[in-house]
């Protein structure tokens, strides 16, 4: 058994007005995941959300990062597109930076012992590095494909990936598009 991990793809990130809302377009992501977790389902792996959801004492709330997807409000909400996956997984609420920070993920996952953690979602740059890293030094196998996540800052994506593969030994499929660019739409 396998996991997918989904981290934070939630309006607030994913749809344009929210003040972390990525500078371009998801359609590519959300397909991207929308996919993984068929795939995911139709094997029988778990699919796990983990999504921002803060109270405003929260240790990233207004530095370094703006309000944002606060507990309840619609830019806490899973976005449209994969909400319809949302009865088949496991959703869990994050109020940090960390997935396993009184998340319930480490015993879900302990308990299913998965051979391989797929990270996707956002940002790249913030959560998923992080996510990655939590992982790794709990001993996960972990894969990341640059289709499958997206970084806040576009710049970042594709240094980050490198570094998910170089420093925290992550398997990295990268798309065709590197080295031309990032093609967020």
């Amino acid at each position: 058994m396998n996991a997918l991990v989904i981290i934070d793809m939630l309006n607030g990130f994913c749809r344009p007005g929210f003040p972390l809302s990525l500078p371009g377009s998801t359609t590519r992501l959300e397909s991207y995941v929308a996919e993984r977790i068929e795939a995911s389902l139709e094997v029988g792996d778990m699919v796990i959300f983990v999504c921002d959801s803060h109270k405003m004492d929260d240790p990233e709330i207004g530095r370094p990062y703006p309000i944002h997807c606060l507990e309840g409000t619609s830019e806490a909400r899973i976005i449209d597109s994969l909400q319809k996956f949302e009865k088949h997984s496991i959703i869990l609420a994050k109020r940090t930076l960390s997935i396993f920070l009184d998340t319930g993920l480490e015993g879900v996952l302990e308990k299913a012992r998965p051979e391989v953690v797929e990270v996707t979602g956002v940002c790249t740059d913030i959560c998923d590095l992080f996510a990655v890293y939590e992982l790794r030094i709990r001993g996960y196998s972990v894969f990341v494909s640059q289709d499958g996540v997206l970084a806040l800052h576009p710049e970042e994506q594709v240094p980050t990936l490198q570094y998910m593969e170089s420093h925290l030994g992550a398997r990295v499929e990268y798309a065709h598009a590197i080295g031309r660019g990032e093609d967020r739409g």
